[in-house]
C-alpha cells in the first residue's frame, strides 16, 4: 500500500513539473516578438506532444489509485464478511456459465452469503444476503481446498482433481474416452462425481465407472462431494476463510440487492466501475434458476395431465360398463318373464287329464254333450 502510495507522489510531482514547463514555454513564445516563424510551429508542435505524455502519466496515477482502493475495499470486505455464512443453495446441471476469460463451463453453483446469526443449514437465509452463481469446478475446487486448509490433510492431498473434467486412463490400455468429473445430483441438491462422454463433462456416461476401471468403485456418485450447511466465513484462527473470499472474487454473477454492503464494483455492461451493490448477476441468476423450476413445474403439469386423462378414462369406461349391464340385466329379466308365462301355459295343459277331469274332480262338460241332455230332457217332458 505504502509503496503505491509512494508511486503516486512521484506521479503527481511529474505532472506538476511538466504543467510549470509547459506555462514556461508558453511565456516565452510570447514574450519573443521576433521568433520566427519556424521557431513558433516548433513551439506550437511541442505543446500537443506535453499534452500526451500528462495523459499517459494521469491514466497510470488512476489506475494506481483504483488499486489502492481495491485494496482498501479488500480489508473492508474482510471484516464485512467475518460475521457471514456461505451457504450451497442449488447446482444446476443444464446451464452454461462464461467465466472472466470467456471460458465456457457446464453446470453452475448458486451459492448464499447470509448472516451468520441467521444462516439455516436446510433453508439458508431470507433477509441481508446476496446471492452468486459459479461454475461447479471452481466451487468444488475451492471448497476442497478449503478442507485442506482447515482440517489438516495430508499434502500430498490434491483437491483441485475434484474440481477438474480429465480422461480416465486405464493401467493396461491407457485412455479410454471416458471422463470424470464433478456434475450436478439429479434433484440438483449437491454435487457428485460422474463418468461423462465428452471432455467438458457435460454428456453423462451410460457406462458405469466400475466397467471402465475393472471394479473399482467411484467415490461421491450420489453426491456428497461439497457440504451443503452452513460455512461460517470466519476461521478458528479469526480470520476470513480463503473460500469466501475466492468465490465472491471469481464469481462472474452476483445479486446483492438485499446485501448490506456497499463497495467498488465493475460494471461489465457498461465497462464502467460503480459504488454500490453489485446487482448486474441478478437477472442472469433469476433466468438460470427459474429454468429449472419451470422444468420440474412443467413435469407435475405433465404428471398431472396424465392422472387427469387416466381418471376420465376410468369413469368413462365404468360408465359404459354400467350402461352395458343394465341392458343386460334388463334382457335377463325379459327372458325370466318370458319363461314364467310359457311355464304357467303348460301347467294349465298338465292339470287337465284324458278324461276332461281337473284335478279338483270337476267335469269338464262338452258342448255337444249339454246339447243332447237338452234334447232329452225335452222329450221326457213331452210324454209326461
Amino acid at each position: 500500500y505504502f509503496h503505491n502510495m509512494l508511486k503516486l507522489c512521484l506521479l503527481t510531482i511529474q505532472v506538476m513539473a511538466l504543467m510549470s514547463a509547459s506555462v514556461a514555454a508558453a511565456a516565452a513564445s510570447s514574450s519573443s516578438a521576433s521568433s520566427s516563424l519556424s521557431t513558433s510551429s516548433s513551439s506550437s508542435s511541442s505543446s500537443p506532444l506535453s499534452r500526451a505524455s500528462m495523459k499517459k502519466i494521469l491514466a497510470k496515477a488512476r489506475k494506481l489509485e483504483e488499486n489502492n482502493n481495491g485494496d482498501a475495499d479488500q480489508a473492508e470486505m474482510e471484516g464485512f464478511l467475518v460475521d457471514y455464512s456461505l451457504k450451497f443453495m442449488k447446482c444446476i446441471p443444464d446451464q452454461v456459465l462464461t467465466d472472466a476469460d470467456y471460458n465456457d463451463h457446464f453446470g453452475v453453483v448458486v451459492f448464499r452469503l447470509c448472516p451468520s446469526n441467521s444462516c439455516s443449514d436446510e433453508e439458508g437465509c431470507t433477509s441481508g444476503y446476496a446471492d452468486f452463481a459459479v461454475d461447479v469446478g471452481t466451487y468444488v475446487e475451492a471448497f476442497m481446498e478449503d478442507q485442506q486448509d482447515n482440517m489438516n490433510w495430508d499434502d500430498k492431498f490434491d483437491g483441485e482433481m475434484f474440481g477438474q473434467c480429465v480422461e480416465y486412463e486405464d493401467d493396461d490400455n491407457g485412455e479410454t474416452g471416458y471422463y470424470i468429473g464433478p456434475g450436478c445430483t439429479e434433484d440438483g441438491t449437491g454435487v457428485r462425481m460422474a463418468v461423462f462422454e465428452d471432455k467438458y463433462c457435460y454428456q453423462v456416461s451410460e457406462t458405469s465407472f466400475e466397467t471402465i476401471s475393472n471394479g473399482w468403485s467411484l467415490p461421491y456418485t450420489e453426491g456428497g462431494v461439497v457440504s451443503t450447511k452452513c460455512l461460517a466465513c470466519m476461521d478458528n484462527d479469526g480470520a476470513v476463510r480463503d473460500m469466501c473470499l475466492d468465490l465472491y472474487d471469481v464469481s462472474p454473477y452476483r445479486c446483492e440487492t438485499d446485501f448490506d454492503f456497499d463497495h467498488y464494483y465493475y460494471d461489465n455492461n457498461f465497462e464502467i466501475y460503480r459504488y454500490g451493490k453489485d446487482k448486474t448477476g441478478c437477472t442472469k441468476i433469476e433466468v438460470m434458476q427459474s429454468t429449472k423450476k419451470k422444468a420440474a413445474h412443467g413435469a407435475v403439469w405433465q404428471d398431472l395431465i396424465i392422472s387427469v386423462m387416466l381418471l376420465i378414462t376410468a369413469a368413462g369406461g365404468f360408465a359404459l360398463y354400467t350402461v352395458w349391464w343394465r341392458k343386460q340385466k334388463e334382457n335377463l329379466e325379459r327372458i325370466d318373464d318370458d319363461d314364467d308365462d310359457e311355464s304357467g301355459y303348460h301347467q294349465q295343459d298338465d292339470a287337465s287329464n284324458g278324461d276332461g277331469e281337473h284335478d279338483d274332480g270337476e267335469l269338464v262338460r262338452n258342448p255337444s254333450d249339454v246339447y243332447q241332455e237338452m234334447e232329452d230332457n225335452k222329450v221326457e217332458g213331452t210324454m209326461a
